[in-house]
């Protein structure tokens, strides 16, 4: 297996990516987004940056603790001392939570705004394809790591293999959304620069965002996530009604006014894993497709950097070519991207 694609760009995807390059695949990246990271997203509005999605990474693992000399020696990570709670240290991406993905994107091919639609196997091996038609590549495996709900509805319109166990597996993964309010205050607010909040409240979690590492300070920017319950319950509100709602509480909870400069809400459908998995990741050797993401695991960003690595190596375990028409057929397929 030598050309593989990789279907969404978050740690997942990006994990996925580092560990093939690496070991020598032909790797293409495709994301309906406007730039790779996923959730480890950087909202940007002139000189104002909001890390409005993941606000930090924690480690506990070996696996991923032996990357961080590498992305500290980058410049692209760096340790958040006012989020550590005792002796677990937060870490975040350098200048914004979005940094880490193109550096671990380094020799993969790599399509932003390009939203999967279907994918298909035949004798030449994998082949995607837009809503508007389809891509001029095939790839000898396809690897899914889009949110589950995402993920089994691509794996319907899927064609050309049997992919009813991944789609039953994934149908298990349960989610909660999140929005998260993204202000900026023309006074520095005296408070300490992450609060958590109880549950069942409004408000989950707010961070001055300015105070983490390598912002710009003079700016007072605040991200504020609201807690799961609430906004499972105002989920389909217009985000206008969310930024009202969530400056009022997140001023009730600073006990003062709070007059934004600016302001902007951003709804995330499926930002925490409350129902993980349990296994690792899905992997069918015989069809070459394969899935990873934090909901194999759980709610972290380490999660998903785990389920892409046991992704990886059941890819790599693969071994070589075995003599299949689409293989030879895929090595000498012209690339037209």
């Amino acid at each position: 297996m030598h050309n593989i694609a990789v279907i969404g760009a978050g740690m997942a995807g990006c994990t996925l990516a580092r560990r093939l390059v690496d070991a020598g695949r032909r790797v293409h990246v495709f994301d309906k987004g406007r730039a790779a990271g996923g959730r480890m997203a950087t909202r940007v509005a002139g000189r104002l940056r909001f890390d409005h999605g993941a606000q930090f990474m924690s480690v506990r693992g070996d696996a991923m603790r032996a990357r961080l000399p590498e992305w500290q020696q980058a410049g692209v990570l760096a340790r958040w001392p006012q989020a550590a709670v005792g002796d677990s240290e937060r870490w975040v991406a350098v200048p914004g939570m979005n940094a880490l993905a193109p550096r671990m994107l380094w020799g993969a091919e790599f399509s932003a705004q390009t939203l999967i639609h279907t994918l298909g196997a035949d004798r030449f091996g994998w082949w995607l394809a837009e809503e508007s038609g389809t891509l001029p590549d095939c790839f000898d495996a396809v690897l899914v790591t889009l949110p589950a709900p995402q993920a089994v509805t691509l794996f319907e319109r899927s064609t050309g293999a049997g992919l009813a166990r991944f789609i039953d597996a994934m149908r298990q993964i349960r989610y909660a959304p999140c929005w998260t309010l993204m202000l900026s205050l023309s006074e520095r607010l005296d408070v300490a620069d992450c609060l958590r909040f109880p549950a069942g409240g409004a408000l989950n979690w707010a961070a001055r965002d300015s105070g983490k590492p390598q912002r710009d300070a003079s700016r007072e920017c605040w991200v504020v996530h609201a807690d799961p319950l609430w906004s499972r319950q105002h989920l389909e509100c217009e985000p206008e009604q969310i930024e009202a709602l969530l400056t009022e509480a997140f001023a009730a909870a600073v006990g003062r006014a709070v007059v934004p400069v600016q302001r902007c809400a951003h709804r995330w459908r499926y930002a925490r894993v409350v129902d993980a998995l349990g296994q690792p990741c899905l992997w069918d050797a015989d069809a070459r497709v394969g899935y990873a993401s934090d909901g194999c695991l759980g709610e972290r960003i380490e999660d998903a950097f785990d389920s892409a690595n046991a992704l990886a190596d059941r890819v790599l375990e693969a071994g070589a070519n075995r003599d299949l028409p689409w293989v030879h057929a895929a090595e000498q397929h012209v690339h037209l991207r």
